[in-house]
């Protein structure tokens, strides 16, 4: 049996999906552009809390590494803020000073309206919609958002997003998910497999050079150990969907996470350790790192056309 829950998170709601059977959960955290907070699945009757999120609402509003957004219109960097667009140039606001670089757009923040809740014998779900309307400097683009999270028995969560062109011209977009993965300790004692065999070659600012090189170390499962990652593959595979594998063999628990590819679909994957070693991060992306200038895997919409596509989380 499921249920849907709404609860407070400061000032904040946050949206359960509940499987009162398994005691399987996922949150969600409207106010802030519908933040997946929360995955909590099971395996053998023993339920395992995967996704590294944010414990209190401070934490939450400081938003330290992305946990858990939603990264649209564009996921990663665009360099300096700037691209061009149907003989147009455009300046983004830059929130990654260091670097002076935009980054994860823009709707990680925003207030997402639910629309349609829906419980069945094997699922569960919650929609919701966001209308963007030209306010942002560097994005006069009117788009509408849905994103639709379930809790499927006996497969985990799935997430299905649509963007739809609702201006009157063709606009630029992309999407992507910034989760972190967590199980019994620090990443270097786990076991990665990366569904690529080539990682995107990026100079000192973090942007693409255009070149690829090879890094097939993780094409099988292979010991995480001391490896910095921030690092971006091409997913060449392209016939239907593609899975990447944390195995962690303290607890016999492997997550995978799954994305859909194929034309306009999620055919980047972005992979990054925090400092702190204690979780990764296993990004699906339409799109390559500056995809606004280098145009990889950007997605141009004409009017009333629409994106959609979909990404998950299983165990076992």
């Amino acid at each position: 049996m499921f249920k849907i829950i709404k609860e407070r998170f400061g000032k904040f709601t946050k949206i359960k999906i509940e499987n009162s059977d398994t005691l399987e959960y996922i949150s969600i955290i409207p106010e802030f552009g519908g933040n997946v907070n929360e995955i909590v699945l099971g395996k053998e009757g023993k339920i395992y809390s995967i996704l590294d999120g944010y414990i209190t609402p401070l934490e939450l509003v400081k938003h330290d590494y992305f946990k858990g957004a939603k990264l649209i219109p564009f996921p990663n960097r665009i360099e300096d803020g700037k691209y061009s667009f149907n003989g147009k140039d455009y300046q983004l606001p830059i929130n990654k000073p260091d670097e002076n670089h935009a980054i994860h757009g823009f709707v990680w923040n925003k207030k997402l309206t639910l629309q349609k809740k829906e419980s069945r014998d094997k699922y569960a779900s919650v929609q919701f919609k966001y209308i963007y309307d030209r306010t942002l400097p560097g994005y006069p683009f009117k788009t509408r958002l849905r994103i639709t999270y379930y809790l499927i028995t006996e497969k985990g969560f799935k997430c299905t997003t649509e963007i739809k062109n609702i201006d009157s011209c063709k606009i630029p977009i992309a999407d992507g998910w910034h989760p972190y993965f967590k199980t019994s300790g620090k990443v270097d004692e786990l076991m990665l497999k990366i569904p690529a065999k080539y990682k995107t070659d990026v100079d000192l600012r973090m942007i693409p050079t255009g070149e690829r090189s090879l890094f097939n170390e993780y094409v099988q499962l292979a010991k995480i150990g001391d490896t910095e990652f921030d690092t971006g593959f091409p997913i060449t595979q392209n016939d239907g969907s593609v899975t990447t594998e944390i195995y962690d063999p303290k607890i016999d628990l492997k997550i995978k996470i799954w994305q859909d590819t194929g034309k306009g679909k999620y055919n980047y994957l972005q992979i990054y350790i925090p400092p702190s070693r204690k979780s990764i991060a296993i990004e699906p992306m339409t799109c390559k790192i500056n995809g606004f200038n280098n145009k990889e895997g950007l997605i141009v919409l004409p009017p009333n056309e629409s994106f959609k596509a979909s990404y998950g989380v299983s165990i076992e």
